[in-house]
């Protein structure tokens, strides 16, 4: 039985926005424009198409289409849909790759509660 996700989205930063310094969200956050700085999100991340993050992610889900250049840590599960790119290192329980995403650096996969 799939887990079921907290897809809600408490936060927006839209196209053409830009954030510098670091996020802590309660909720979730989708990223339509750049942040620069570390994105710390309680529940599901989505980085747009458009979305760029330049800096280290921990949230419980996340889902890309979008850049990520920093480490990534998905409590739950991360998701990288085509067209994606993710510069930096991967932590999570489940992993989810489309074809044609673009990924420059290490997995670590657990079992475990914690992917710290």
């Amino acid at each position: 039985m799939a887990e079921k996700r907290n897809t809600s989205i408490s936060s927006v930063i839209s196209a053409g926005g830009v954030c510098s310094g670091s996020l802590k969200i309660d909720g979730g956050l989708r990223v339509n424009g750049m942040v620069e700085g570390e994105v710390q999100v309680t529940e599901m991340l989505t980085v747009g198409t458009e979305g760029i993050i330049k800096g280290n992610v921990v949230a419980d889900s996340v889902v890309v289409g979008g850049r990520i250049e920093g480490t990534v840590k998905a409590e739950k599960q991360l998701e990288l849909h085509t067209g994606s790119r993710i510069e930096g290192d991967i932590y999570t329980r489940s992993l989810i790759v489309e074809e044609g995403v673009f990924f420059e650096g290490m997995c670590r996969m657990t079992k475990d509660e914690s992917v710290n």
